[in-house]
């Protein structure tokens, strides 16, 4: 579930929104659209600041579990995706790194591990939110690319490849965090 905010507010309405959050957080129960939530006491927290050719940004993001809350017949489901979806990342993590290797030593994956690192891209692909489509649609298409590449030997353009799947994976990761 996702609540995203983009709109242009009064400096009233946005000191009248983030008021309502704060006396939520406050109270130990936030509530948005309806739908409250659980505050520990203690919860993560990055705060930005930034000025930058004439504007100012503002970031305030705020991080804590929610599923002690679920039932538990609904905790269950979402305890396997986690735990699958962190044990794909961690093999791809690995995969992309013996890739990245191999590719930055000169030579052309094994047709088999660059085959895994496919399959199990697509796999993650398919267990991604909604929002991270387009994200994933762009890390899908330089993996089509890198294989391209690799069939064709191709060193330079595998390498380019394996810099922009780099470059990819951290944008999404810091965007889909």
């Amino acid at each position: 579930m996702a609540h995203k905010y983009d709109d242009t507010l009064s400096r009233q309405q946005l000191a009248d929104r983030l008021e309502e959050w704060a006396r939520g957080l406050r109270a130990g129960r936030l509530e948005v659209e309806g739908k409250t939530w659980s505050v520990p006491e203690k919860v993560a927290a990055e705060f930005s600041l930034k000025e930058k050719k004439g504007g100012l940004a503002l970031k305030l993001k705020c991080r804590w579990e929610t599923l002690p809350e679920y039932r538990p017949e609904a905790r269950e489901p979402v305890v396997r995706w986690q735990e699958s979806f962190k044990t794909l990342k961690k093999r791809l993590a690995g995969q992309f790194k013996g890739l990245q290797q191999t590719v930055s030593q000169g030579g052309f994956p094994d047709p088999q591990a660059l085959a895994d690192f496919v399959k199990d891209s697509q796999a993650m692909a398919k267990m991604g939110e909604p929002e991270w489509g387009e994200a994933l649609e762009s890390y899908l298409a330089h993996i089509a690319a890198l294989e391209r590449a690799v069939a064709g030997q191709d060193l330079t353009a595998a390498k380019h490849e394996m810099a922009d799947l780099h470059t990819a994976m951290v944008t999404c990761h810091r965007e889909f965090k």
